[in-house]
């Protein structure tokens, strides 16, 4: 009882950590450029039992699951018009650049807006200058290059998820470049790529597999308690 207790454990667990990804993903079905997440699970320890005797068996008992690792599916949303100059999406892989004080991060969110800076009116991001395409920020009505920048990756597994719907680079020795054939659409944006179907689906399916692990773990513990009782 003690391992079917410690087994469901690790399976609500990572059922749990499941369900937080899948509500991620579902909180940004309206948010441009969002990107999902998908989880990857893996067993854990397993154990050799003997067989009963005489038998020449040897039976695997697992311990459970748990997430392994959790990457982000980079596969483009549908463009939708919106019409504001501020607006692009990106037609195609790679990101757009946003400087914020000494980082550059990457986005596919492309809901731009115009802010002033020292009597100059900057192309925004949450707060981050946009960069063009030689890594300049960009100035409203300069006449100098307005559009974004296009940057892409050899492994975009070297970027990591920053909140407010940015990347960053967590590989220190991950090398970007400027992508010459790709374009973005002034006055669109990009959806974001979560079907709330899909993951209306999975999170069914995971609530099953937490509550039938939640009653593994209530019946082992009242086993356990009645074994405790008996060998008073």
């Amino acid at each position: 009882m003690i391992k079917a207790y410690y087994t469901a454990t690790n399976g609500a667990t990572g059922n749990q950590s499941y369900m937080d990804i899948i509500s991620n993903n579902m909180a940004n079905v309206q948010t441009e450029g969002f990107k999902k997440t998908k989880a990857e699970f893996s067993d854990l320890l397993y154990t050799n039992i003997r067989g009963a005797e005489g038998a020449n068996t040897e039976l695997k008992s697992g311990s459970g699951s748990k997430i392994n690792k959790a990457d982000v599916i980079f596969t483009q949303g549908t463009p939708v018009r919106t019409g504001r100059d501020t607006d692009y999406a990106i037609m195609g892989e790679g990101f757009f650049a946003v400087q914020f004080e000494d980082e550059i991060m990457f986005t596919r969110g492309g809901a731009f807006q115009s802010t002033y800076f020292d009597d100059e009116k900057y192309l925004t991001y949450q707060g981050g200058y946009v960069l063009n395409k030689d890594e300049e920020p960009i100035i409203i009505g300069s006449g100098e290059d307005m559009e974004p920048g296009i940057f892409g990756f050899e492994n975009n597994g070297d970027l990591v998820q920053a909140g407010n719907n940015l990347f960053r680079i967590a590989n220190e020795d991950a090398e970007y470049a400027l992508m010459e054939n790709t374009s973005a659409a002034q006055g669109f944006i990009e959806a974001s790529n979560v079907e709330i179907s899909e993951e209306m689906v999975k999170l069914i399916q995971v609530q099953r597999a937490f509550q039938l692990n939640s009653t593994v773990i209530k019946t082992a513990d009242e086993i356990e308690q009645t074994i405790n009782t008996l060998r008073g």
